[in-house]
């Protein structure tokens, strides 16, 4: 898979290595997704895909996983 974005997502609630692999899992099953880079300490989360996933989407995908972020950041690659 081509790999043509990049967003980071301040993610709420995460408080262990266990946090950080169901919301690794839950939001690997999105669309386009190549990578999930889940860093618990600051609560960021970097999605690497084919295409920028909506911000709904991935509200719903964070949300299902029972966390919460409040913005998402594009980044150029």
């Amino acid at each position: 898979m081509d790999v043509t974005s990049e967003q980071e997502l301040p993610v709420n609630g995460m408080t262990c290595g266990h946090c950080a692999q169901s919301l690794a899992t839950v939001l690997s099953t999105l669309g386009g997704i190549d990578n999930v880079d889940v860093d618990v300490a600051p609560g960021r989360v970097t999605l690497y895909s084919a295409h920028p996933l909506s911000a709904g989407e991935l509200a719903a995908a964070v949300s299902e996983a029972g966390f919460e972020f409040t913005a998402v950041h594009e980044r150029a690659r």
